[in-house]
């Protein structure tokens, strides 16, 4: 999946308006409050409560196959991969 410049500035520009992402994998699907970013390489971590053993998960942006955010003034944005 392509990140483009204006998500990973909207993204770092206000983490605190985004309430919950869910990230979807070819077999694998999480979803969680985002707990950190970081700008340089851009990464996202979010927290996912069902996961018992290890909660934080970094999203891998090269296998995701779909992200969808949800922001607090419920505004969804979903990004979907070019195979999805």
């Amino acid at each position: 999946m392509d990140i483009t410049n204006d998500f990973k500035e909207e993204i770092l520009n206000s983490p605190t308006s985004i309430e919950n992402i869910e990230i979807v994998y070819k077999k694998n699907k999480y979803d969680g409050k985002l707990v950190k970013v970081n700008q340089s390489p851009f990464e996202m971590t979010i927290f996912d409560d069902d996961l018992k053993d290890d909660p934080e998960h970094v999203i891998d942006f090269t296998l995701a196959e779909e992200i969808t955010i949800k922001f607090f003034d419920g505004t969804i944005k979903s990004l979907k991969g070019p195979d999805s």
